[in-house]
C-alpha cells in the first residue's frame, strides 16, 4: 500500500476517535462505563479512540445508542480530494441508458463529484428522443437544478407548473434553473442533431442537518413550517371552557 494511503486511512480513523472521544466527554462517561453499556471492551475503545482501528457499523450503531447521538454524529468528514480538487477523466466516468415506457430516452455521463460539495451532482445528457409525446416527465427532485446545451438541438425543456405541461426550446450555450421537485424530462426537437446537455443538481440550505431536522419533524408537520394557520391552543385556548 502506498504511503499517502496509508496516512490517509491512519487520519481516516484519527477522527473516528476524535469524534467518540468529544461525545465520551460530553457525556462524561469513562471509557469503563462505556464499555459496559456497548458490550465493546475497553481494549477496543482505547484502540477507536487513539485511531488505531475503525469501527464497524455494528460499533457505531452500539456507540451512538450509548452516547445517545445518531451514526452521523460519529462519521468525520470524507476528504476525497487530492491537491485539493477532485477530478474525473472522461474515460473513467460511468454511463447509465436510462428507458422509461420501453423507449431509450437517455444517455447518462457521471461527471465528477466530491464530498467535500455533496450538495453538487453534475451529470451529462445525450437526449434520444425527438418527439414530444413520447417523452416521459419524472416526479422532480429534491435538489435544483441548472442546466445548459452543450451540442447539436434545438433541446425541447418540458416541465409542470401549475397543473399544465410547458415548453422551452434552447440552442447550443443557452441555460436555464428550475427548482427542486418540478416534474420535467427534454427532447431533441431535430431528429438529425440530437441535444446533449449538462444537468447540475445542487443543494442550498435545505440538506445536510436542515434536512435531518426537517426528518425528525415528520412530512404530516413540515408544512406548517410554511404556513401555520391554526392557532397554538384549539377551541379558544387553554382558558376556553370545555363543552
Amino acid at each position: 500500500m502506498a504511503r499517502t494511503e496509508t496516512v490517509k486511512r491512519a487520519s481516516a480513523h484519527q477522527r473516528h476517535g476524535e469524534l467518540l472521544r468529544a461525545w465520551r466527554n460530553e457525556n462524561k462517561h469513562t471509557l469503563a462505563m462505556v464499555a459496559e453499556g456497548t458490550g465493546i471492551s475497553v481494549e477496543r475503545l482505547r484502540a477507536l479512540e487513539a485511531g488505531e482501528a475503525k469501527p464497524d457499523w455494528q460499533e457505531l450503531e452500539r456507540l451512538a445508542k450509548h452516547l445517545v447521538v445518531s451514526v452521523r454524529d460519529l462519521l468525520p468528514y470524507d476528504d476525497d480530494l487530492d491537491r485539493g480538487i477532485k477530478v474525473l477523466r472522461a474515460a473513467e466516468a460511468r454511463v447509465i441508458e436510462q428507458e422509461r415506457d420501453g423507449r431509450r430516452q437517455y444517455t447518462y455521463w457521471s461527471r465528477v463529484m466530491t464530498a467535500a460539495l455533496p450538495n453538487v451532482k453534475p451529470v451529462e445528457l445525450l437526449l434520444h428522443l425527438t418527439r414530444r409525446q413520447d417523452v416521459v416527465l419524472n416526479r422532480g427532485h429534491f435538489f435544483h437544478q441548472y442546466t445548459q446545451v452543450l451540442h447539436g438541438g434545438p433541446v425541447a425543456f418540458l416541465w409542470e407548473w401549475g397543473g399544465a405541461v410547458h415548453e422551452e426550446r434552447f440552442s447550443e450555450g443557452d441555460s436555464w434553473l428550475i427548482p427542486g421537485f418540478v416534474p420535467h424530462g427534454f427532447y431533441s426537437a431535430d431528429p438529425e442533431r440530437l441535444g446533449r446537455i449538462l444537468a447540475i443538481t445542487f443543494g442550498q440550505h435545505l440538506t445536510g442537518d436542515a434536512r435531518q431536522e426537517l426528518a425528525l419533524i415528520g412530512k404530516r408537520q413540515a408544512g406548517r413550517i410554511v404556513s401555520d394557520e391554526q392557532d397554538y391552543y384549539p377551541r379558544g385556548g387553554p382558558d376556553a371552557h370545555a363543552e
